[in-house]
């Protein structure tokens, strides 16, 4: 792990926070912004008992980002800013989006990048009873513009 992930990682924790169980959210108990599945998972890749996500240590959360999300999404390989970017959307909206949007962004276009993100945003706004996490994805998305302008 090196000094960009865990900035990126700040940056994530930061809109992440804490332990959730929203009926709205279809990712259910999370914590830290790891759901109680990939924490299942996680635990049983390494031959421990499952536990409750409430009781994820900041070592885990570490561990968990950085295997299924950073390497996953390739952003051991990208420039910084796309890493950060392409992290962030791992996390948020799953590692296979990130290569959507960066073919979207002909692999060198942050702004395109952003666009596909919003608008994907947008299309899931339409279903069901997710128009109300809308407003704060859109303050997710505007935050990292804003992260990365300042990298």
């Amino acid at each position: 792990m090196d000094e960009l992930f865990f900035k990126a990682l700040k940056f994530v924790l930061k809109w992440e926070g804490g332990y959730v169980n929203n009926p709205n959210d279809k990712g259910g108990a999370t914590n830290k912004g790891i759901t109680q599945y990939t924490y299942n998972n996680w635990l049983k890749s390494h031959c421990l008992q499952p536990r409750d996500v409430k009781f994820i240590t900041d070592d885990e959360v570490q561990q968990i980002y950085y295997k299924n999300y950073w390497l996953k999404a390739g952003c051991d390989k990208m420039s910084p800013k796309f890493a950060i970017l392409a992290f962030d959307t791992a996390v948020n909206m799953g590692v296979s989006r990130v290569q959507q949007f960066m073919k979207a962004a002909n692999w060198t276009d942050i702004d395109k990048f952003f666009n596909a993100r919003e608008e994907k945003y947008k299309e899931f706004a339409k279903y069901g009873n997710q128009k109300i996490f809308l407003k704060g994805w859109l303050n997710r998305l505007n935050s990292l513009k804003q992260f990365i302008a300042e990298y």
